[in-house]
């Protein structure tokens, strides 16, 4: 099981989240991820450093860490603008970004607050939400493909294109990451995970999705670095080949130093 490592920017200074990131890069975790929203309060912070902006500045002070959005909220950016600040941290970080993406949450969600204060729409039915997603994707597809057309020639191609998985908490979302993307995350605490996750990987193989990453999220344990667990192994009878543990409030570089022994023998 690949095993990654999650942080919240919001609570952090630009060095600590670097120094973070550098000491999950030396102690042998895969992917670093870091949040994508507008404002603190979304995430208990007192401010929030923009996703991509970040992101591009790990890119150019790390060597060898993947680094990921979890998630990028369609709602956030025109969908041209999300291509092109993927695309970006793709190049600048010679390949090592995957891009997460969320449809975005209902109007009336703590996580919508931010669009509501500055007055993005956010559609009202999850059909239009998911629409929204379907149609940014749709996007994604023709800026990036080798064959696009001759008007898109001079926007950013992404070398190569990067992963793209997606944020799910229901059935629907699931089968769209499966028939359009490289892979599904969902919170550990979903209820339904095992049934959502299943429809996942269902959509990817009538699709001929071969890789697909289940990934899974959840609270930083050091319990969960240990292969032989029993939440673990939980995890991998219900097809998880990926887990991304969120770090609460600033990164602890002592706990994710100590990591590196167990993630040697994960």
């Amino acid at each position: 099981m690949i095993i990654d490592i999650q942080f919240n920017q919001g609570t952090m200074t630009w060095k600590q989240l670097h120094d973070a990131v550098r000491a999950a890069e030396s102690a042998g975790f895969s992917t670093a991820w870091i949040t994508d929203h507008l404002s603190g309060s979304a995430m208990n912070a007192p401010s929030m450093p923009e996703c991509f902006t970040t992101l591009g500045a790990l890119a150019a002070t790390t060597t060898s860490i993947g680094l990921g959005s979890l998630v990028a909220n369609v709602g956030n950016r025109h969908p041209g603008v999300l291509a092109n600040s993927a695309a970006t941290v793709q190049n600048i970080s010679r390949g090592r970004f995957i891009l997460g993406l969320g449809a975005g949450a209902s109007p009336d969600s703590v996580f919508a607050a931010e669009h509501v204060t500055l007055g993005i729409d956010i559609p009202s039915s999850m059909s239009a939400r998911h629409k929204r997603l379907v149609s940014t994707l749709d996007t994604l597809e023709d800026l990036w493909s080798p064959t696009r057309r001759s008007e898109l020639a001079t926007f950013p191609l992404p070398d190569p294109r990067p992963q793209i998985i997606l944020g799910v908490n229901s059935r629907e979302l699931a089968r769209i990451a499966g028939t359009r993307t490289d892979g599904v995350n969902i919170r550990a605490s979903h209820p339904q995970r095992s049934e959502i996750l299943a429809s996942a990987v269902s959509a990817a193989k009538k699709a001929g999705r071969s890789g697909f990453i289940v990934s899974m999220w959840e609270w930083f344990d050091d319990e969960l670095l240990d292969g032989k667990s029993p939440i673990r192994q939980e995890l991998e009878k219900i097809g998880v080949n990926r887990l991304i543990l969120l770090m609460r409030g600033a990164a602890d570089i002592a706990q994710i130093r100590r990591a590196a022994s167990r993630l040697s023998t994960k």
